[in-house]
């Protein structure tokens, strides 16, 4: 057998090293950090709820508020129609309206005695 210089013997077995509670609390550290990015998320996916929502609210509002506007301006609309209704039913414009159209007046009434 040759023996060379330097030469060490290899150990068939190597030791394995021990866990050390240091070891161990590097590990449990992970679980905290992805625990705190699952809190993160969370938070973040409430807050994105919340806001649309707001904006949801927010929109019906603006509809209600246009809608009611637009109710305004129909009532308004009815009222000037009703005020045309009540002048075009008046006598004295149906008058004018018969005299330009060529039709001459009755006349007073004639009034019948009853027997």
């Amino acid at each position: 057998m040759a023996v060379y210089q330097g030469a060490r013997p290899y150990p068939a077995i190597l030791p394995r090293p021990r866990r050390t509670a240091r070891n161990r609390n590097r590990s449990g550290g992970s679980g905290r950090v992805s625990l705190s990015l699952a809190g993160i998320l969370v938070c973040f996916l409430l807050g994105l709820f919340y806001l649309t929502q707001m904006i949801h609210v927010a929109t019906t509002g603006y509809d209600i508020d246009s809608l009611v506007v637009e109710r305004n301006r129909l009532e308004q609309e009815l009222q000037s129609l009703q005020g045309d209704i009540a002048r075009w039913g008046a006598e004295p414009q149906i008058l004018s309206d018969a005299q330009q159209a060529g039709l001459a007046d009755l006349g007073n009434p004639v009034r019948l005695p009853a027997h």
